[in-house]
């Protein structure tokens, strides 16, 4: 009978995420209280739920805007799901992993019931202190010293209390920000022992919540521990297990055990397994620091290096054509971004302009965007209608991409002779035409880009006349939220505009720029913001 679940958690840039829950409905969405909520701008605020009856699990869509894909189909009833089943929410993917609290798993640490017994329990700073094979542990304390990788690390504190104490098991096990063992590394003297852990729930708590090595004596003289499942399931005779404690704070723990015949652990063994938790405790912690730091390093410097070769991709002047004035700015809300505008002269005079927006944010959205940018100077040199232009940048892009990658954008051909303006709409924010009536938005839409190979697009056109201005941009705008999570919408913006005919375009982007950020005060950005203008003088 499952009595929890857990779930695996991967978004973009972020390290994975493990959850451990009850088995009662479990609500997946962008709301604040939903049981796993996920910030991701393309989920709704409560986007699927996972239900049970008995042992089965039936995940279904709530109505959601982009839908949910399990196993890379569309949920469109409630489906039960299967160990490994990945269930894809905008950039969000899920995999469910079901978990009874009974069953055993190889090279983790399970919990069977609360009854455990002990024979010894040493404060650590007590166990510490004593004078234990002093000898000993001089020489591990300069061996300890020694720079490893955490790898190399695990595998040299197994060796050496496999070779100091001969147990048949030993296993070191670290604690992740949930409080649960994320990592968990066992040796085993002879290959025919079990491997798997199974230990008493109010034991670790006890190690982990007093501070104290806990050992256990051989279950043949102790009339309460012979009651422990654990203990008589894997025939242990005794065992030790330590906290790998730094200052006030558990790491994890260190754990040996005799199992049958292979011995017993005894009184000085305690006190010097305390010591070697004491050491692999500190070292485990500054190896974990320098890891993370070098592997951070690494990562800035991948980026810094994406964002120069992105930043080529962007224009860095938009042309100079008598009778216009163009405006265009990219605020990516990390160091890259999935967000792209570019504006494009050609030899018959004709101007064309695109503003796009990948789904999801970071390196994937960058890459998508890439893309997007080299189709598009590429097409634009036939001189094609916008609705074919599109056309052509979806058939590209369709059949590369992930079915949650896809691209909102608008593109455009200005002739600036006559003021017209011909373009196409798929799936972007609605750009808004600035008059001197006030302000008009071009609401109409095709299909996003990067979905399907057989979408159709529309030619939509509009003129510019003397002081009227073109305004687009991404919804990093529409949708910049403050700290009540609320939107900021198309209508503001709007009204921001309503009085600005005849204003150049650098302006008007100034004024939705001010307008976003009077609305969001001091929360930060959580979308790339892009914007492209244009104004007829």
């Amino acid at each position: 009978m499952l009595t929890t679940v857990r779930f695996m958690i991967y978004q973009p840039n972020l390290a994975p995420l493990e959850v451990n829950l009850p088995t009662s409905t479990i609500t997946l969405g962008r709301a604040t209280d939903c049981t796993i909520p996920l910030k991701d701008r393309y989920l709704s605020r409560r986007h699927a739920e996972i239900a049970f009856d008995g042992d089965v699990a039936l995940v279904r869509d709530c109505g959601s805007v982009n839908g949910t894909m399990l196993n890379g189909e569309k949920l469109t009833s409630p489906v039960p799901l299967r160990p490994g089943d990945k269930i894809v929410l905008g950039d969000t993917e899920v995999v469910f992993e079901p978990e009874s609290i009974s069953e055993s798993r190889s090279q983790l640490i399970e919990l069977d019931s609360t009854s455990h017994s002990k024979n010894l329990a040493i404060p650590v700073r007590d166990a510490v202190d004593a004078n234990a094979r002093a000898t000993v542990l001089a020489a591990l304390a300069v061996e300890f010293i020694a720079d490893r990788s955490m790898n190399e690390l695990f595998e040299f504190i197994l060796d050496r209390v496999m070779d100091l104490l001969q147990p048949s098991r030993v296993a070191v096990a670290l604690l992740g920000r949930d409080g649960k063992f994320d990592d968990v590394r066992l040796r085993r003297r002879d290959e025919e022992d079990s491997n798997d852990l199974l230990i008493s729930r109010t034991l670790l708590a006890e190690v982990i919540e007093t501070r104290s090595v806990i050992s256990f004596v051989e279950s043949g003289v102790n009339e309460r521990l012979a009651a422990a499942e654990s203990i008589i399931g894997q025939r242990i005779r005794s065992a030790v297990c330590a906290p790998l404690l730094l200052g006030d704070q558990v790491l994890g723990v260190l754990y040996l055990d005799f199992l049958a015949t292979h011995g017993i652990v005894a009184h000085e063994d305690v006190r010097l397994i305390a010591q070697v938790a004491s050491l692999a405790a500190a070292k485990l912690e500054t190896t974990r620091l320098r890891e993370e730091s070098i592997a951070k390093a690494r990562i800035d410097e991948e980026l810094r290096t994406a964002y120069t070769i992105q930043s080529r991709l962007l224009p860095a002047s938009l042309p100079q054509i008598e009778g216009y004035v163009f405006a265009g700015t990219n605020k990516p809300c990390r160091t890259v971004s999935g967000d792209y505008f570019d504006v494009v002269v050609r030899p018959s005079g004709k101007i064309y302009f695109v503003i796009a927006d990948v789904s999801g944010k970071g390196i994937t959205a960058a890459l998508v965007m890439s893309s997007l940018a080299t189709a598009f100077n590429i097409f634009t040199r036939t001189d094609p209608s916008p609705a074919e232009l599109v056309a052509e940048l979806n058939v590209t892009l369709a059949p590369k991409t992930a079915p949650t990658k896809f691209v909102t954008l608008v593109a455009g051909v200005l002739d600036p002779a006559t003021g017209t303006i011909e373009f196409a709409n798929a799936g972007h924010v609605a750009p808004l035409v600035v008059t001197s009536h006030g302000v008009e938005q071009l609401k109409t839409t095709d299909m996003v880009v990067g979905l399907f190979t057989t979408a159709k697009y529309r030619n939509q056109s509009l003129a510019l006349a003397p002081g009227d201005s073109l305004v687009l941009f991404t919804d990093g705008v529409t949708e910049a939220e403050n700290a009540q999570e609320d939107q900021l919408g198309l209508e503001p913006v709007a009204e921001a505009l309503a009085a600005m005919h005849g204003t150049p375009a650098t302006q008007l982007l100034e004024t939705v720029e001010t307008r976003v950020h009077l609305f969001i005060g001091d929360t930060p950005a959580g979308d790339d913001v892009t914007m492209l203008a244009m104004t007829r003088v």
